[in-house]
């Protein structure tokens, strides 16, 4: 059995793969994004017919593709994983 499912919405803003998204049920409204091109790119979603999600932050600062990100339990901090061999904690409330 095949389930029909309906795109709510797309998210544009990185220039290369995405590679992992993270979520947190502290804060329903906010996605980070990992992405080939480098970057993160944190989300804060308006659930708008028009545009379902606002690029809120730019997290830049690697030097190769970004390969994972996770969020803290708390919405608070995110930390990332690239393949320029580093992990980045990234301090999301500044």
């Amino acid at each position: 059995m095949t389930e029909q499912m309906t795109v709510r919405g797309t998210l544009k803003g990185h220039n290369g793969w995405v590679t992992q998204i993270a979520t947190t049920p502290q804060y329903p409204d906010m996605i980070l994004s990992a992405s080939r091109d480098k970057t993160i790119i944190m989300w804060k979603l308006t659930r708008d017919e028009t545009n379902y999600g606002i690029p809120q932050r730019s997290l830049q600062g690697h030097s190769h593709f970004v390969s994972d990100v996770v969020i803290s339990s708390d919405g608070q901090f995110a930390l990332s994983g690239s393949w320029d061999k580093s992990l980045r904690l990234w301090d999301l409330t500044t």
